[in-house]
């Protein structure tokens, strides 16, 4: 059976500053997808979109290993947020 992708689904809990993980994707990969999308966003621009106010806080990404494309969606309504949310997800991979 061939998988045609890899998900790792992020939740954000504000509050408490606490993530939850799930997915397909081992501890390892999940650095190298995070860093491998956040460097892809360097010089994609601003964006001007108001954030989204909430508790919580999802975003998955989906890597296609085929062709080595990457998507990713969330809800948070404004990219420079979603990408605050994984700067901090990765320092807390560390800890």
């Amino acid at each position: 059976m061939s998988l045609d992708h890899l998900t790792l689904n992020i939740h954000y809990d504000v509050k408490e500053k606490k993530f939850e993980v799930s997915g397909d994707v081992n501890f390892e990969g999940q650095r190298e997808l995070v860093e491998g999308f956040l460097h892809n966003q360097i010089g994609a621009g601003r964006d001007d979109k108001t954030p989204d106010k909430k508790d919580f806080y999802n975003i998955t990404l989906r890597w296609y290993p085929l062709n080595d494309n990457l998507e990713v969606s969330s809800d948070t309504g404004n990219k420079g947020l979603r990408d605050g949310i994984l700067l901090e997800f990765l320092k807390r991979l560390d800890q």
